[in-house]
Protein backbone atom coordinates (compact mmCIF):
# COMPACT_ATOMS: atom_id res chain seq x y z
CA UNK A 1 0.00 0.00 0.00
CA UNK A 2 1.41 3.35 -1.09
CA UNK A 3 -0.02 6.62 0.15
CA UNK A 4 2.06 8.94 -2.03
CA UNK A 5 2.04 12.69 -1.74
CA UNK A 6 -1.34 12.84 0.01
CA UNK A 7 -0.12 10.46 2.70
CA UNK A 8 2.92 12.60 3.46
CA UNK A 9 0.85 15.77 3.68
CA UNK A 10 -1.75 14.03 5.89
CA UNK A 11 0.97 12.76 8.22
CA UNK A 12 2.35 16.27 8.72
CA UNK A 13 -1.15 17.68 9.31
CA UNK A 14 -1.64 15.09 12.06
CA UNK A 15 1.77 15.88 13.58
CA UNK A 16 0.90 19.59 13.53
CA UNK A 17 -2.45 18.99 15.25
CA UNK A 18 -0.73 16.92 17.95
CA UNK A 19 1.81 19.73 18.36
CA UNK A 20 -0.97 22.30 18.78
CA UNK A 21 -2.62 20.09 21.41
CA UNK A 22 0.64 19.66 23.29
CA UNK A 23 1.34 23.37 23.09
CA UNK A 24 -2.02 24.30 24.52
CA UNK A 25 -2.56 21.66 27.19
CA UNK A 26 0.84 20.40 28.33
CA UNK A 27 2.89 21.68 31.24
CA UNK A 28 6.11 21.59 29.29
CA UNK A 29 8.36 24.62 29.48
CA UNK A 30 8.14 27.33 26.87
CA UNK A 31 11.58 26.37 25.49
CA UNK A 32 10.46 22.80 24.74
CA UNK A 33 7.25 24.03 23.10
CA UNK A 34 9.17 26.50 20.91
CA UNK A 35 11.72 23.83 19.95
CA UNK A 36 8.88 21.50 18.92
CA UNK A 37 7.28 24.23 16.79
CA UNK A 38 10.61 24.99 15.09
CA UNK A 39 11.27 21.29 14.49
CA UNK A 40 7.86 20.66 12.88
CA UNK A 41 8.18 23.83 10.78
CA UNK A 42 11.60 22.66 9.54
CA UNK A 43 10.09 19.26 8.70
CA UNK A 44 7.29 20.93 6.72
CA UNK A 45 9.87 22.94 4.73
CA UNK A 46 12.00 19.86 4.09
CA UNK A 47 9.01 17.98 2.71
CA UNK A 48 7.91 20.97 0.62
CA UNK A 49 11.31 21.32 -1.07
CA UNK A 50 12.04 17.60 -1.45
CA UNK A 51 8.69 16.40 -2.84
CA UNK A 52 9.26 17.60 -6.43
CA UNK A 53 12.47 15.57 -6.59
CA UNK A 54 10.72 12.51 -5.19
CA UNK A 55 7.89 12.85 -7.68
CA UNK A 56 10.24 12.67 -10.66
CA UNK A 57 10.20 16.25 -11.86
CA UNK A 58 12.86 16.84 -14.53
CA UNK A 59 16.21 18.31 -13.68
CA UNK A 60 17.95 21.06 -15.65
CA UNK A 61 21.46 20.10 -14.53
CA UNK A 62 24.00 17.41 -15.29
CA UNK A 63 22.75 16.30 -18.68
CA UNK A 64 24.97 13.35 -19.62
CA UNK A 65 27.49 13.99 -22.35
CA UNK A 66 26.39 10.84 -24.21
CA UNK A 67 22.97 9.37 -23.64
CA UNK A 68 20.25 7.10 -24.99
CA UNK A 69 17.12 9.05 -25.82
CA UNK A 70 13.85 7.42 -24.71
CA UNK A 71 11.28 10.20 -25.16
CA UNK A 72 10.79 13.89 -25.92
CA UNK A 73 8.16 16.52 -25.14
CA UNK A 74 8.54 20.04 -26.52
CA UNK A 75 6.68 22.92 -24.90
CA UNK A 76 6.90 25.88 -27.27
CA UNK A 77 7.03 29.49 -26.08
CA UNK A 78 3.62 31.06 -25.46
CA UNK A 79 3.43 34.75 -26.39
CA UNK A 80 0.12 35.16 -24.51
CA UNK A 81 1.46 34.05 -21.12
CA UNK A 82 5.09 35.02 -21.70
CA UNK A 83 6.42 31.52 -20.96
CA UNK A 84 9.73 30.92 -22.69
CA UNK A 85 9.20 27.25 -23.53
CA UNK A 86 11.08 24.10 -22.53
CA UNK A 87 12.36 20.89 -24.10
CA UNK A 88 11.75 17.91 -21.83
CA UNK A 89 13.45 14.61 -22.56
CA UNK A 90 14.01 11.23 -20.96
CA UNK A 91 17.55 9.87 -21.28
CA UNK A 92 19.92 7.24 -19.91
CA UNK A 93 23.63 7.96 -19.37
CA UNK A 94 26.05 6.03 -21.62
CA UNK A 95 29.24 6.85 -19.70
CA UNK A 96 31.14 3.77 -18.49
CA UNK A 97 30.12 2.95 -14.92
CA UNK A 98 27.24 5.43 -14.90
CA UNK A 99 23.71 4.54 -13.87
CA UNK A 100 21.95 3.65 -17.17
CA UNK A 101 18.41 4.05 -15.79
CA UNK A 102 16.40 6.76 -17.54
CA UNK A 103 16.02 10.19 -15.98
CA UNK A 104 13.94 13.24 -16.93
CA UNK A 105 15.84 16.34 -18.06
CA UNK A 106 14.82 19.77 -19.29
CA UNK A 107 16.49 22.43 -21.39
CA UNK A 108 15.38 25.92 -22.39
CA UNK A 109 13.50 26.07 -25.69
CA UNK A 110 15.47 27.11 -28.78
CA UNK A 111 14.49 26.65 -32.41
CA UNK A 112 17.63 24.59 -33.07
CA UNK A 113 16.86 22.27 -30.16
CA UNK A 114 13.30 21.90 -31.39
CA UNK A 115 14.34 20.73 -34.86
CA UNK A 116 17.02 18.35 -33.57
CA UNK A 117 14.76 16.81 -30.94
CA UNK A 118 11.80 16.55 -33.33
CA UNK A 119 13.92 14.63 -35.83
CA UNK A 120 15.11 12.27 -33.10
CA UNK A 121 11.54 11.88 -31.83
CA UNK A 122 10.38 10.93 -35.33
CA UNK A 123 13.00 8.19 -35.48
CA UNK A 124 11.99 6.96 -32.02
CA UNK A 125 8.42 6.63 -33.30
CA UNK A 126 9.77 4.45 -36.10
CA UNK A 127 11.45 2.23 -33.44
CA UNK A 128 14.95 3.42 -34.35
CA UNK A 129 16.87 3.90 -31.06
CA UNK A 130 18.60 7.26 -30.76
CA UNK A 131 21.91 8.12 -29.12
CA UNK A 132 22.56 11.76 -28.22
CA UNK A 133 25.74 13.69 -27.64
CA UNK A 134 26.24 17.15 -26.18
CA UNK A 135 29.13 19.19 -27.46
CA UNK A 136 30.23 22.52 -26.00
CA UNK A 137 32.36 25.10 -27.80
CA UNK A 138 34.57 25.22 -24.69
CA UNK A 139 36.04 21.84 -25.67
CA UNK A 140 37.51 23.25 -28.88
CA UNK A 141 39.12 26.10 -26.98
CA UNK A 142 40.68 23.84 -24.35
CA UNK A 143 38.49 25.03 -21.49
CA UNK A 144 36.80 22.56 -19.15
CA UNK A 145 33.14 21.69 -19.67
CA UNK A 146 30.69 24.02 -17.97
CA UNK A 147 27.35 22.22 -17.58
CA UNK A 148 25.67 25.37 -16.27
CA UNK A 149 25.86 26.85 -19.78
CA UNK A 150 23.49 24.30 -21.33
CA UNK A 151 20.90 26.93 -22.23
CA UNK A 152 23.39 29.12 -24.08
CA UNK A 153 24.27 29.36 -27.75
CA UNK A 154 27.51 27.36 -27.46
CA UNK A 155 25.76 24.02 -26.81
CA UNK A 156 25.30 21.63 -29.72
CA UNK A 157 23.21 18.49 -29.52
CA UNK A 158 23.57 15.74 -32.09
CA UNK A 159 21.59 12.54 -32.44
CA UNK A 160 22.47 9.43 -34.40
CA UNK A 161 20.97 6.00 -34.75
CA UNK A 162 22.10 3.87 -31.82
CA UNK A 163 23.64 0.49 -32.56
CA UNK A 164 21.16 -2.31 -32.06
CA UNK A 165 22.36 -5.00 -29.65
CA UNK A 166 21.07 -8.22 -31.15
CA UNK A 167 21.41 -11.58 -29.39
CA UNK A 168 23.90 -14.01 -30.95
CA UNK A 169 22.48 -16.30 -33.60
CA UNK A 170 21.69 -19.90 -32.67
CA UNK A 171 22.78 -21.31 -36.02
CA UNK A 172 26.52 -21.14 -35.42
CA UNK A 173 29.16 -19.40 -37.58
Amino acid sequence: MQLGQGGIVSAYVIVSLVLIGLGLYSRWSLKIKLAAVILVTAAWLAVYFSLPHLLGWPTDQNVPRRFNLFGVYIQEPDPHTGESGTVFFWAGDLAPGADPRPRAYKMPFKATYKSVFQEAQGKLRQNIPQEGEIELDDEAEGRPLDWTRLGQKSVKIKFRDAPVNLPPSKGGP
